[in-house]
């Protein structure tokens, strides 16, 4: 009961201060959804209803009152839902877990006669399935299993029941995006049936020739952003990390752990070095948690020579951003420009101070063009013009220049040098000093004549894609001119990197759990929008190894991927 009631007063704690608001249904209404419609964080475009107190029309069921535990019970159940999928979830998807809830308590009164959430057993569960699959589309009846399984497994996570709910069903949970061509081609496969092998879609892995293009523009790349880029660009392709947990991965994100002999508990040294694992702490999307991803021993170098390459070349990024933060924001004018005791500030000095030139060549006359034609552009005018022989000398206050970086990225918002997410029902903040992915604005967008050195920001996926080839922006493979086989300027979107590796688990015959865990999921089934084989590689035993049992994971490894990241509560 302990358990329970942390469970319950946990949802109901966090209904009432983060999801209510005036007008919307109380914790102790009955219903959630009384207009149809639904407002704040149950808005809605069709309408849907969401009834606890009674179960009506329910296929198979008669229509019965559920009661006040049970319902209080069903309350906590939809608001975890949102929170677990940090409330990137519709009403209409938990209309349908309500269902099945429900569908639970039918089962619990007619087997127990006691309706308390805290009797819930496999039985019951068997027998609410059982009642289910005689009055459901065999059509839809992966996507009640897979209901059934993802709320057993929070009944689980919290053990308020007398034993552990092992409901388990033998059929595939084939959500909507599995509905597609593909999907129905693996099935068939899975099924024994002929194939054509041309139907396989291979859009989404890397191709050689690519993966040759992207070594190579470890030589190629140039400016400070290009490089910062194409490190996250490794990072991921290396961890299969999806493009939004690389975004966030904090400065500090490193952790090394000794390797323990497991019969003395001891270091494990070799030539008198001890040996160790290195692991990436990250905040794992799609419900994952707060994760560590242990790094495969013969890459551990690389990742290490990534982020301590990624380091250098932001560290006077940071330094920039902990100077505003000394003169608690203020203004954001850079430490050169206060350094100057006059309060107008010529053109040419701010091309030291403002702006960086990508084109070097360009010369002083170039650059002051490319600043004049900038601050056209953002309307900002000189506070003063006194004439230099042929010409004009242009001056600027501090107030303008301050105004001016203000205009740019996002730096009118209340806290403008911070990045804040909802992650697991709570809102993360994280200076971007902090972040370890961090870049100069303009730096990114290699059509850019200049860098606003003043203004930095994190990453996110549109400037990850532009920077790849899938956006409207130039390319860094067109930048390059970097063609794949069939002479096409290669281009991946941020989440290829992500389908290869999983792809390359799936040959080595990994098993489908340690897939998962691996990359950081937490329905094992979602292996399977991200594993893209042949014909051939699938219905063959893969020949990469000779052994596939030296892939076994020991059970000591997996518990220790699997524990928290206290340092980072």
């Amino acid at each position: 009961m302990n358990s329970y009631d942390k469970f319950i007063d946990e949802q109901k704690e966090y209904f009432e201060n983060s999801l209510y608001q005036p007008n919307d249904a109380l914790w102790e209404d009955s219903a959630w959804l009384r207009t149809g419609v639904g407002s704040s964080w149950l808005l809605s475009r069709g309408k849907s209803s969401i009834s606890f107190n009674s179960i009506n029309r329910a296929k198979g069921l008669s229509n019965i009152n559920i009661s006040e535990d049970y319902q209080q019970f069903c309350k906590a159940m939809l608001v975890y839902s949102y929170r677990q999928a940090n409330g990137k979830v519709s009403p209409q998807k938990l209309v349908a877990e309500l269902l099945v809830l429900k569908r639970w308590f039918y089962s619990l009164k007619e087997i127990t006669y006691d309706t308390h959430p805290t009797k819930l057993s496999t039985e019951i569960l068997n027998h609410a399935y059982y009642l289910l699959k005689n009055n459901s589309s065999a059509t839809n009846l992966p996507d009640h299993v897979g209901t059934f399984k993802r709320l057993q497994d929070v009944v689980n996570k919290y053990g308020f029941t007398s034993k552990k709910l092992e409901f388990e069903v033998d059929l595939k949970y084939i959500n909507k995006q599995n509905r597609t061509q593909k999907a129905r081609t693996t099935k068939e496969l899975l099924e024994d049936k002929n194939i054509d092998e041309n139907k396989i879609n291979v859009e989404k892995l890397i191709s050689i020739q690519t993966f040759i293009n992207i070594a190579s523009l470890k030589n190629l790349c140039q400016s400070e952003g290009e490089k910062i880029l194409l490190n996250s660009l490794f990072l991921s392709i290396i961890t299969g990390f999806r493009s939004t947990e690389t975004i966030m991965l904090k400065k500090d994100c490193l952790i090394e752990r000794p390797i323990l002999d497991p019969q003395t508990n001891e270091p494990i040294s070799i030539n008198g070095k001890v040996q160790s694992m290195l692991g990436i702490r990250y905040y794992g999307a799609k419900g994952a948690g707060k994760r560590i991803h242990w790094v495969e021993p013969s890459s551990i170098t690389l990742v290490k020579s990534i982020i301590q390459n990624t380091l250098e070349l932001t560290e006077q990024y940071r330094k920039h951003l902990i100077y505003l933060r000394q003169k608690n924001l203020k203004d954001f004018l850079p430490k050169g420009i206060d350094d100057i005791s006059d309060d107008l500030i010529e053109l040419d000095d701010l091309t030291d101070h403002l702006f960086i030139s990508k084109k070097q060549t360009r010369g002083r006359g170039g650059q002051r063009d490319a600043i004049l034609s900038t601050f056209k552009n953002a309307q900002v005018k000189p506070d003063k013009v006194s004439p230099d022989g042929t010409g004009e000398l242009k001056f600027y206050s501090k107030e303008t220049l301050n105004k001016f970086i203000v205009s740019i990225a996002n730096y009118d918002a209340e806290e403008p040098i911070n990045k804040k997410f909802e992650f697991e029902g709570k809102l993360v903040n994280i200076p971007y000093e902090d972040l370890l992915f961090i870049v100069q604005h303009g730096s990114t967008t290699l059509s850019r004549s200049l860098i606003n050195k003043t203004n930095i920001t994190a990453l996110d996926n549109r400037v990850i894609n532009n920077f790849l080839g899938t956006g409207n922006n130039k390319s860094v493979f067109e930048k390059y001119n970097l063609k794949d086989s069939d002479n096409q300027i290669s281009k991946i979107s941020s989440h290829i990197p992500r389908h290869n590796i999983n792809t390359f688990l799936a040959i080595a015959e990994i098993l489908d759990h340690l897939q998962a865990m691996l990359m950081g999921r937490v329905d094992i089934e979602q292996n399977k929008h991200y594993q893209h084989l042949s014909i051939k590689q699938i219905s063959q035993n893969a020949s990469l190894t000779s052994n596939s049992n030296q892939f076994r994971t020991s059970n000591e490894l997996m518990a220790v991927s699997e524990e928290p990241m206290r340092s980072l509560k």
